[in-house]
């Protein structure tokens, strides 16, 4: 009989069950972050065919309370993105002719800020995808988002932290040989990458805890001992 190895490698992603599509039109509805996180979690469940979700289910994929969650569904289900149901409504999802961008399924086990997840996501919706990079200014980032300069540039580096993209400084020259700062040029990474950085920050952080739960045991094992030996030392009173 022949036998079937399994190869010690893992299988190539397919795009289609590795990433999932949010129509354009999102952004023309000037969501918050967290709201912007949620729709985002309900496109993804929405692509791959998941059951009807709860709340409860909601907030554990977003890494928020289930009260947080209820208050930004009934914002989303006001301006007809999402059922009672947490479903996609049909006018949203077929909007704008079917125009849709995509992030990678894994963009929540990395558990960002909102703000972080949000300016990603705008990065991958206007990304050259050929190159995937693309140079949007500080400014332009905040008006399409709706955050201010200053909570792009934080999310900004969040990203360059979590290793999602690699940034460049640019300079260029004006008609009078001078010169300037430009837009920055950001390179989006690939998943793996973040992931991998994921895992190993979580590796540490296990190793870390592992290592002051010894700490604290020996702590109290000398205590204990201090002890014993300062009582066995008492002399009784006559």
């Amino acid at each position: 009989m022949k036998k079937h190895h399994i190869p010690i490698s893992w299988p190539r992603r397919n795009p289609r069950h590795s990433r999932f599509p949010i129509p354009n039109i999102v952004w023309e509805h000037r969501l918050k972050p967290t709201a912007f996180v949620i729709l985002s979690y309900l496109c993804c469940q929405h692509s791959h065919g998941g059951a009807s979700l709860s709340p409860e289910m909601v907030a554990k994929g977003v890494h928020k309370s289930e009260s947080t969650v209820k208050k930004h569904l009934s914002v989303l289900a006001n301006a007809g993105l999402v059922t009672e149901g947490c479903s996609l409504t049909a006018d949203f999802w077929s909007a704008d002719g079917g125009k849709f961008f995509t992030l990678p399924n894994e963009i929540f086990l990395l558990n960002l800020p909102p703000s972080a997840f949000m300016v990603s996501a705008y990065l991958l919706l206007i990304e050259d995808r050929k190159t995937h990079t693309c140079h949007p200014s500080y400014n332009t980032i905040s008006t399409a988002t709706g955050m201010s300069r200053n909570t792009v540039i934080k999310s900004i580096d969040t990203l360059l932290e979590k290793h999602l993209v690699m940034m460049e400084h640019s300079q260029y020259l004006d008609q009078h040989g001078l010169k300037w700062n430009g837009n920055n040029l950001y390179t989006i990474l690939p998943m793996q990458r973040a992931m991998d950085a994921f895992h190993q920050r979580q590796l540490c952080q296990l190793e870390a805890e592992a290592q002051h739960r010894k700490l604290r045991r020996r702590q109290g094992c000398r205590t204990r001992q201090e002890t014993a030996s300062v009582s066995a030392n008492v002399t009784p009173a006559p």
